[in-house]
């Protein structure tokens, strides 16, 4: 067998594999920015025309066009957003279950073999959750994005970990430690960071698509400074039942 025909080898498939998902999702999110910026540029500037043709002439009835003017362009403009929302909106959280360790394995399976092969250490610590049955779909979402996000920007020779309790009543708490990670300021809202401050987009980005997924099953996402002082602790919490 050539060079040229040998079996790529397992690992190497799975990260050029997880590399793709990355620019995959970014490039999604690029398309839906360019397309949300299309979408509000032309009604903003009839509207901010329109307010400007009011400052220039008071006269009530060039007054009542020009806000019956804005009036249609905020409806047109809410109504393509709406539309925009129900058409590319997030299904429904899955209402099938898995067991914790069932979905652990999974992660382990998938990003142990692509972090052994960037010398990245993986650790997961289950503390008697394994049958704790959670969400099967969008829960290994986030797991698998955040384990992915915490393999691509950690050094060689560093160790990411993962420690699953159970936190409170019903609730799956997984807090993964990323070393290779600053805390990231306004990741809720998507705001790019001021002028000067420089924080990775696609970083950014994954923090807060985990956040949507993790409310759109009822659990919640934050992003704390790791207690060591090096890297972030991302705290998952989800229900079990």
């Amino acid at each position: 067998m050539t060079a040229a025909t040998e079996k790529p080898d397992l690992a190497a498939l799975l990260a050029r594999l997880d590399e793709l998902r990355q620019a995959e999702r970014r490039a999604a999110s690029a398309r839906m920015v360019s397309v949300a910026g299309h979408l509000v540029g032309t009604p903003l500037n009839v509207i901010a025309g329109r307010a400007a043709l009011i400052r220039s002439n008071l006269a009530p009835e060039a007054v009542e066009e020009n806000v019956r003017r804005i009036e249609e362009q905020v409806e047109r403009l809410a109504m393509r957003i709406r539309r925009l929302i129900d058409y590319f909106g997030l299904a429904e959280p899955s209402l099938a279950r898995r067991s914790v360790g069932e979905i652990l394995d999974e992660c382990q399976a998938l990003y142990g073999p692509i972090a052994a092969l960037k010398s990245v250490t993986l650790l997961v610590h289950a503390h008697d959750v394994e049958p704790l049955r959670i969400e099967a779909e969008l829960s290994p979402l986030v797991l698998t994005t955040l384990l992915s996000l915490g393999v691509r920007t950690s050094a060689a020779g560093q160790t990411i970990t993962l420690d699953v309790t159970e936190h409170g009543p019903k609730t799956v708490l997984f807090e993964l430690h990323l070393p290779g990670l600053e805390v990231p300021k306004n990741f809720e809202r998507l705001e790019p960071p001021e002028h000067g401050i420089p924080y990775d987009p696609g970083t950014l980005e994954t923090f807060w698509t985990c956040l949507g997924l993790a409310r759109r099953i009822g659990g919640a996402l934050h992003v704390v400074q790791a207690t060591s002082g090096v890297g972030v602790a991302v705290r998952f919490e989800c229900g079990h039942g």
